[in-house]
């Protein structure tokens, strides 16, 4: 059985004499050396943003799997993982054209049950969904990992379950939690935790749940993504009905907001913060300010969603900054 790790590199020398790693700076020639492969175990890894020159051939063989499935031939080949990173929210020194989380929307708009989108939030997650994508067939896994250490906020047993079942609490309980934040990414989560502290700190009770597949929470639309969806009580499990939700994501909001549907309540009780599109060269912090998804701006929206506040929970310098009229200087950094 062939290895093979194909990734993109701006500088294209070889990497193995004897073809196990192929690097070059084009995206289709990558994807195709791993998807010619598919008798052995592979492994593609690429920019985010480039990852979407990929798109076509990668789609093809989702298509041509889910056909399989459909008409009972299930494939047998190991399913392979494409490792995004230099992300959307971590790559400054290019601007906008290395800012895009589109390869992931994308991919969500397949079958999730072949088209797998991953978001694991630390070392111990990342390697998580690696296996669990190692463990499948016929399916292609996009894993989008931060290059950038993360804190640890899952040991192996709760990695393999956060993963296993597509989302994890990772601080509140559902039995007093007045408001739910879901984190989808790595940095999302960092930026919900704090946002929670800031809560805390003034009595309120949040609950920040992480979410590691999407996917795993659509509305399935036939019965083979069914199998492969949450049930609605494995879904109120981690979702409280009638609950305030702000969900805040790497990707869009919109098309997070409408993929999880289900978690919906209505825009009285249920908002969306991601990327829109704003960028340049600007660090993670920066770019986590100009999309309105610091913690600062996370804590405006639970306002919104709640009734609570604002002047109680957010300084007015931390109001100006948000309202766009301050520095974003005011609104502090700070680690969980």
């Amino acid at each position: 059985m062939n290895e093979l790790i194909t990734t993109t590199s701006k500088t294209c020398v070889a990497d193995a004499i004897d073809g196990a790693v192929i690097t070059a700076l084009n995206e289709e020639a990558v994807a195709g050396a791993a998807l010619a492969n598919k008798g052995g175990i592979n492994l593609i890894v690429s920019y985010e943003a480039f990852a979407m020159k990929m798109l076509g051939g990668v789609r093809q063989e989702i298509v041509f799997s889910r056909r399989q499935r459909e008409a009972g031939q299930e494939p047998r080949w190991i399913s392979m993982p494409l490792v995004v990173t230099s992300h959307t929210w971590e790559n400054a020194k290019n601007e906008q054209s290395h800012q895009d989380p589109t390869i992931s929307e994308a991919l969500l708009g397949e079958m999730s049950d072949t088209s797998r989108v991953l978001f694991p939030v630390d070392a111990n997650s990342a390697m998580a969904a690696l296996r669990s994508v190692y463990n499948g067939r016929g399916q292609v896994g996009c894993l989008i990992v931060s290059k950038r250490d993360m804190p640890h906020r899952f040991d192996a047993e709760d990695a393999d379950r956060f993963v296993t079942d597509g989302a994890a609490h990772v601080q509140g309980e559902t039995e007093d939690a007045e408001l739910q934040i879901v984190a989808i990414g790595a940095y999302q989560l960092e930026e919900a935790l704090k946002a929670a502290y800031r809560l805390r700190t003034h009595g309120h009770h949040v609950l920040v749940t992480a979410m590691s597949e999407p996917g795993r929470f659509r509305m399935p639309r036939d019965p083979i993504e069914a199998a492969f969806t949450a049930s609605d009580e494995n879904l109120a499990a981690l979702f409280p009905a009638n609950m305030p939700r702000l969900i805040v994501s790497h990707t869009r909001p919109e098309p997070m907001l409408g993929l999880l549907r289900r978690l919906d309540s209505g825009p009285r009780t249920t908002a969306a913060r991601g990327y829109i599109s704003r960028g340049g060269t600007l660090d993670v912090s920066g770019m986590l300010f100009a999309n309105r998804c610091s913690w600062a701006h996370l804590v405006d929206a639970a306002v919104l969603l709640t009734g609570w506040s604002r002047d109680n929970l957010l300084a007015p310098a931390e109001q100006a900054a948000v309202d766009g009229r301050g520095h974003p200087g005011d609104i502090a950094a700070f680690n969980i």
